[in-house]
């Protein structure tokens, strides 16, 4: 779309995919908060329940790898009804289950349906918004999917101290359907692509081993020791895909876009970004429960009103991007995220409940003015044709980034001395890995076309 207009239709467009991201993420979240219940429910341990989460999110990112051959071969409307029918089946077979490997499927269609809408959502506002504007509208459909995460744990407490477990899955219906009745109005298909891309389902497999291998990898770390099994099949997988895309002029997924240092120097910031994320969401509670002795409903809220706060300044943020150019919003957010990172490394013994919250609010209004922020300006960069692989990788990395932040974490934390030092430690970590960012985006900028 090369007009400098947005049609009503493409807005709503976002924000019915955007709703459906939202449901998903929703879905992840909640559930994280009931693993005391199922276990009762099902008579199973705590690590077998992990999967109601791991299998989930083995599907959003095996999924996610799919986008680029879906845009190039189907239409969005197809696409779109796809998405809405994996997550509203998943989610009847969860909500009807009796035994826990039903539920693991519910949870598996549910996770492919995400998959689907989320890069669908982004590869909208790529090609069909104009580029002067595309940051405000990131920004947008971050504002409706970042609410999930930000409502989830408290959401699902509720539902669960109130209700059978089930009506977590029955209370998110209502939003599904409302997406796909905007869906249905609004979106629109963009022309048919002139060639077709073959599916390719050897590549395929490949890279789903290499992904589910991975994550399994990176959740063994929680329990303290890494499977090295996982991690040979996910080193051989990755190799033998990497190879065999390396040979075909048409890839099942293009990861030669990697060998771009503009793609490469944005993806390691967006990475560390959601890994420290998805890190000091997992640090901070456990620090003032385990530390401070609070109590887990005090806990969950110190990130409560960061996360809003972030959560609704993201178009803001994007509409920055949009009238001062990448550079203010990718640097200044670093920077802002480094200062929360200083006061969290260096005064964590003296740290208190207001002062974290309030430490929480730098950390995520500096992530989110830089994060969907260097998304956009990778984007920016790049040819539209490109979308759809490059939306496909960073939103694979983004899965994987915060389940390695998790995991890396919960080791760090586990192998201290006391949970204020492995605390310090994670957030001394965090610190290194946002000032290496400084030099990405050094990088990433030097081979900006300006």
């Amino acid at each position: 779309m090369s007009s400098e207009t947005t049609s009503k239709k493409t807005i709503w467009a976002i924000i019915a995919t955007a709703l459906l991201s939202f449901c998903g993420i929703l879905s992840e979240t909640s559930m994280n908060v009931t693993f005391s219940h199922l276990s009762e429910v099902f008579g199973l341990e705590l690590g077998v329940l992990q999967w109601v989460t791991t299998a989930y999110l083995l599907a959003v990112a095996v999924t996610i790898t799919t986008s680029a051959t879906l845009k190039q071969n189907f239409k969005e409307r197809h696409i779109f009804f796809a998405s809405v029918a994996f997550f509203i089946t998943g989610s009847l077979i969860a909500i009807a289950s009796q035994q826990f490997g039903i539920m693991i499927l519910g949870r598996v269609l549910q996770g492919m349906g995400t998959g689907v809408a989320m890069p669908l959502m982004f590869n909208i506002i790529a090609e069909r918004i104009p580029r002067q504007k595309m940051g405000f509208y990131m920004g947008m459909g971050g504002l409706i999917m970042g609410l999930a995460p930000a409502f989830g744990p408290t959401y699902g407490g509720f539902m669960i101290a109130r209700f059978d477990w089930q009506w977590i899955f029955i209370a998110i219906l209502p939003v599904a359907l409302l997406a796909l009745i905007i869906g249905a109005i609004f979106i629109e298909n963009s022309p048919a692509s002139a060639e077709k891309r073959p599916f390719n389902w050897f590549d395929f497999i490949l890279l789903a081993i290499a992904l589910s291998s991975a994550l399994l990898a990176v959740s063994s770390l929680e329990a303290g020791q890494l499977n090295w099994t996982y991690l040979l099949v996910f080193i051989l997988a990755l190799l033998a895909f990497i190879w065999r895309s390396s040979k075909e002029e048409n890839p099942f997924l293009d990861i030669k876009l990697l060998t771009n240092p503009l793609i490469l120097f944005g993806l390691l910031p967006f990475a560390i970004f959601q890994f420290s994320n998805l890190s000091a969401n997992f640090v901070i509670p456990n620090f003032l429960t385990m530390s401070l002795g609070l109590g887990s409903s005090l806990a969950g809220f110190s990130l409560l009103p960061g996360t809003l706060i972030g959560t609704f300044t993201e178009p803001f943020f994007g509409k920055l991007y949009d009238d001062k150019g990448p550079r203010l919003s990718l640097y200044w957010g670093n920077a802002i995220f480094t200062l929360a990172l200083v006061l969290l490394s260096f005064f964590t013994s003296s740290l208190l409940l207001w002062s974290i919250t309030l430490i929480y609010i730098v950390f995520t209004i500096g992530r989110n003015m830089a994060f969907n922020n260097t998304m956009a300006a990778v984007m920016n960069e790049m040819p539209r044709e490109k979308s759809a692989d490059i939306t496909a990788i960073f939103q694979m990395i983004q899965q994987f980034a915060g389940a390695l932040g998790t995991a890396i974490s919960a080791v760090v934390v586990d192998s201290a001395a006391s949970v204020s030092q492995g605390s310090q430690y994670v957030f001394m970590i965090l610190l290194v890995l946002v000032l290496a960012n400084f030099l990405f985006y050094k990088i990433m900028f030097s081979h900006f076309k300006d």
